[in-house]
């Protein structure tokens, strides 16, 4: 199937754009630091990835121990994505209380075409504020019943090449397909800006995943990002 997306662009390279987004800088080759304060986002001790074309990519924290990377790169040089026991051992065994979690990556296959019940408002519209969406991007892509949002769609973060969606419904209104109409909405505005819209959830959001399976959208990447406790 053809792709929207650019040809010259491969999993790394999206990997690499959402790490920029998150507000990281690769430094010294497989070495991430923090450059820009993003809310949420917090450096990880260890980023493991598996690309969509099977290629693990590890990254660590630059303020990392060289004891502790060597150990853990060590402990990594034969895994099998997702299971990291040997990894996890290792920080166990420098006394490292640390926390787990896994997320997949999607883009969207194709052009999304823009329903005509999805509302454009800005973040300043009282509704968007109402619903509590008026402390992320400029543009809300929301659908509303009796004057008031209901489904909704926005960048929860997003620079000048990319965004990642936040997408909520009102628990009443799930399963009607609103969050695919929103989702599809803000996916088109960024591409209509020329930016890569990024889709991701944690492993265990099943809602989340079946929302990804119902548009049709492609697994770029998967990731396992240990940090601090």
């Amino acid at each position: 199937m053809e792709r929207w997306y650019h040809k010259n662009m491969n999993p790394l390279n999206y990997l690499h754009l959402q790490l920029r987004l998150e507000g990281k800088a690769l430094v010294r080759g497989y070495f991430m630091r923090q450059v820009k304060a993003v809310p949420g986002e917090e450096m990880p001790l260890m980023l493991i990835t598996q690309l969509a074309d099977k290629e693990p990519v590890i990254y660590y924290d630059e303020a990392i121990s060289l004891d502790l990377q060597n150990e853990l790169a060590a402990s990594l040089r034969e895994i099998k994505f997702p299971n990291l026991e040997a990894a996890l051992g290792v920080l166990q065994k420098h006394n490292v209380i640390y926390e787990v979690g896994h997320y997949k990556t999607y883009l969207f296959p194709l052009l999304p075409v823009s329903d005509k019940d999805v509302l454009r408002l800005s973040k300043d519209d009282p509704n968007v504020k109402a619903f509590g969406f008026e402390g992320f991007a400029e543009q809300v892509y929301a659908i509303e019943h009796d004057g008031n949002i209901v489904s909704a769609c926005v960048s929860t973060r997003e620079n000048e090449e990319c965004g990642e969606a936040w997408v909520y419904t009102i628990p009443e209104y799930r399963h009607q397909g609103f969050a695919q109409k929103v989702v599809s909405a803000w996916a088109a505005g960024l591409m209509d800006v020329g930016k890569i819209p990024f889709y991701s959830h944690k492993l265990e959001n099943t809602a989340s995943a079946n929302l990804a399976g119902k548009l049709g959208m492609q697994l770029i990447f998967e990731e396992i990002s240990i940090t601090r406790s």
